[in-house]
């Protein structure tokens, strides 16, 4: 009788019968089972976050990088923070670099570690080569049981801002690539040369190695730590763009989805360049003999 007379409907005449049948149906809920649904609510909430939420390690190599490594820190703690699909825990790992790198690192992890977003430090006594230096944080952050690891480079080439695309994609991929050389990719920064150059190197070995993918030397990529399990990465002993291609190769042999994802790829804001160019053309020899190494311990 209220609902009708709230929606302006005429009354009608009704029998005390009819009145306790229609309290019946109309019955408001009890401040105890308002509790109820909004525990209920916020519990699923929990399941969630529990059952969604990536853990997510990012490694990062570093000698000398003093200049850049504030804001590359700043960037992921913008874009992932406050992300409710991801919790993420950032690695440096620092070569005893000599400009003071690891400091900065030890004093940002003070101040902008939260609950959800954190930063640790793996200092190593000895420089030797990109390629380990990554395999030993790709094993700590193995130890630390994260569901994905990223990894990407210290000089603000690769941009932050893409990795909540990296962590989507993450829920239905194994393996996640940052393509240059797809619809949407560039370097802008590069001269003709170095592009060309760039690009019949990853045409070459695309030729090669197969064409899951459409970058092998780039070195934004994000994979599932059951994937680095599976792909004996600490076997790996190309050094330089080689242990790009080779952990690439290794880790689409096992990968049952993978997904590319278009960047731009900057220059480095400040330093030099660890990788020298020369690098690929040692790739020319090392691809072919991938392949045939790989394909060998195959047929034992």
């Amino acid at each position: 009788m209220m609902l009708a007379a709230h929606l302006g409907s005429p009354t009608p005449k009704t029998s005390k019968s009819s009145m306790v049948k229609s309290s019946s149906v109309l019955k408001v809920p009890t401040q105890r089972n308002l509790n109820f649904l909004y525990s209920q609510a916020f519990l699923n909430i929990i399941i969630h976050q529990v059952l969604y939420m990536i853990e997510l390690g990012i490694a990062i190599p570093t000698y000398n990088e003093a200049g850049n490594i504030t804001s590359l820190i700043e960037g992921l703690h913008k874009h992932l923070s406050k992300n409710k699909d991801v919790s993420t825990l950032v690695l440096i790992i620092d070569d005893s670099s000599p400009d003071g790198t690891a400091d900065i690192v030890r004093r940002l992890a003070k101040q902008m570690s939260t609950k959800n977003f954190k930063i640790e430090l793996l200092s190593r006594k000895v420089k030797d080569g990109l390629g380990k230096a990554y395999i030993a944080g790709f094993n700590k952050l193995l130890q630390k049981n994260v569901d994905y690891i990223l990894q990407m480079d210290a000089d603000l080439s690769h941009n932050p801002a893409y990795i909540p695309a990296f962590v989507k994609a993450a829920k239905k991929n194994d393996l996640i690539v940052g393509s240059r050389y797809m619809p949407g990719g560039q370097t802008p920064d590069w001269s003709f040369s170095r592009k060309l150059q760039s690009r019949m190197g990853n045409i070459y070995a695309r030729g090669i190695l197969g064409t899951r993918v459409s970058d092998y030397t780039g070195g934004f990529n994000m994979y599932s730590s059951s994937l680095l399990k599976a792909s004996a990465i600490n076997d790996i002993k190309s050094t330089g763009y080689g242990f790009l291609i080779e952990l690439k190769y290794r880790t689409l042999k096992n990968a049952k989805n993978v997904y590319q994802i278009p960047i731009v790829f900057n220059d480095r804001q400040h330093g030099k360049s660890k990788l020298p160019r020369s690098t690929i053309v040692k790739n020319l020899v090392l691809v072919p003999r991938l392949k045939m190494e790989i394909k060998s311990k195959r047929d034992r």
